[in-house]
């Protein structure tokens, strides 16, 4: 009877071990937020699609120096990079498998067109064309963002605020992969306004250089989190709310808009753009030659002032028809002239319409001409980021 029972127990146990077992196998791993500080440890590698060769046939690549292709080594490499026959082909050599990566042993000797970069450049195959990708960890591609967004002779505190603000928002979307998960793109941000505007050694000064190893590892956070720190040109008097304007973002305080006084009198605070109605008629509905525009207003506007939805009257029509402000209206006619959605009055002056605005930009996150206005006034960095996202703080997290 002892036996039998005894062996009894341990098949109980047996049984429980391997439920546990299979159970700890099968079932879904713990939810991480990856945007918390904890998980933020070191600086990440950052891959970057290069604008000008995201599926493109063929595109010139040089290494000044020596380098590896593929684990091939060389003394240096200049020729096309190209898909051919199905094989990804460099400087005359095919290799098989869908990336090649070229890795310079002396780094910055990267060339790709007459742009020079820092890390590694990855040929991707994508829909039977090559995509070219920089690789470069957080801190050196910093380098090349802040000399771009912002003049590289600006105050030393308004810069340091764009290179936290940049680090802060680049960090961000290669944690929530973006890119990848919603544009199906093979890298974690683009090299122009679509992210950030980045031109790897381009701009690069010993200042600017010198500036990101100061902040090195320093983001602005909320709650002990990332988040998407958005900026633009000229916010014109109040920077809005991210999710009323960009379409995500979290609802936090940093990111729900403030006011702003700084950029008052700088170049782009206030501007017209005039349109002639033929023109504004062929621009807005290409697909209807018949149409002409009699009159514009602003039907919808955020709490800011920025537009949102457009009213066209067409001549012998008696309903109007609605537009996005941005992608209906602002985009279809002509950005460069349209600085912004933010409209102080749209006018009808006999055969043209007059648009009187304010800003440049998306509006949302911080005002970089007030970020140069109040560097120059004394505020330090962490203040201009302060008041840019309300109730954020900055932290050194490496």
């Amino acid at each position: 009877m002892k036996r039998r029972g005894w062996a009894h127990v341990l098949g109980i146990v047996i049984a429980t071990w391997l439920v546990f077992l299979l159970h700890s196998c099968t079932a879904p791993s713990a939810y991480r937020d990856v945007f918390r500080l904890g998980e933020i440890t070191r600086p990440p590698l950052v891959q970057i699609g290069l604008g000008a060769y995201l599926r493109v046939e063929a595109a010139p690549v040089a290494v000044r120096g020596p380098c590896a292709v593929q684990g091939d080594r060389r003394d240096e490499l200049r020729g096309d990079a190209r898909l051919r026959d199905g094989r990804i082909e460099v400087a005359g050599k095919p290799y098989d498998g869908d990336e090649v990566r070229i890795v310079p042993e002396w780094d910055g000797t990267l060339e790709v067109g007459s742009r020079r970069y820092h890390g590694d450049l990855i040929v991707k195959r994508d829909r039977e064309k090559i995509t070219l990708v920089n690789e470069v960890d957080l801190e050196r591609y910093l380098k090349g963002v802040a000399g771009k967004e912002m003049s590289p002779s600006a105050h030393a505190e308004a810069l340091k605020a764009q290179i936290i603000a940049a680090r802060t928002y680049a960090t961000y979307e290669i944690r929530a992969q973006t890119l990848r998960r919603v544009k199906g793109e093979r890298f974690d941000l683009y090299d122009d306004q679509r992210s950030q505007v980045y031109g790897g050694l381009e701009r690069e000064t010993a200042a600017i250089s010198a500036l990101v190893d100061e902040t090195a590892g320093m983001f602005v956070v909320w709650e002990d989190r990332v988040f998407k720190a958005y900026y633009a040109s000229t916010c014109g008097g109040r920077t809005e709310a991210s999710w009323s304007v960009m379409g995500d973002g979290d609802r936090i305080p940093p990111l729900a808009g403030t006011t702003c006084e700084y950029c008052a009198g700088s170049k782009y605070y206030e501007w017209k753009a005039a349109f002639s109605k033929t023109d504004m008629s062929r621009r807005l509905f290409p697909d209807d030659p018949r149409a002409k525009v009699r009159s514009v207003r602003v039907s919808s506007a955020l709490p800011g002032g920025h537009a949102t939805q457009v009213a066209v009257t067409l001549e012998n029509h008696s309903r109007e028809k609605f537009l996005d402000a941005n992608r209906g209206f602002r985009l279809a006619l002509d950005s460069a002239k349209l600085r912004s959605t933010l409209w102080v009055s749209v006018e009808e002056k006999g055969e043209e319409i007059v648009v009187h605005g304010r800003g440049f930009g998306h509006g949302v996150g911080m005002c970089q001409v007030g970020a140069y206005r109040m560097a120059d006034l004394g505020h330090d960095a962490v203040r201009i980021l302060e008041h840019y996202y309300p109730g954020a703080q900055v932290k050194k997290l490496y």
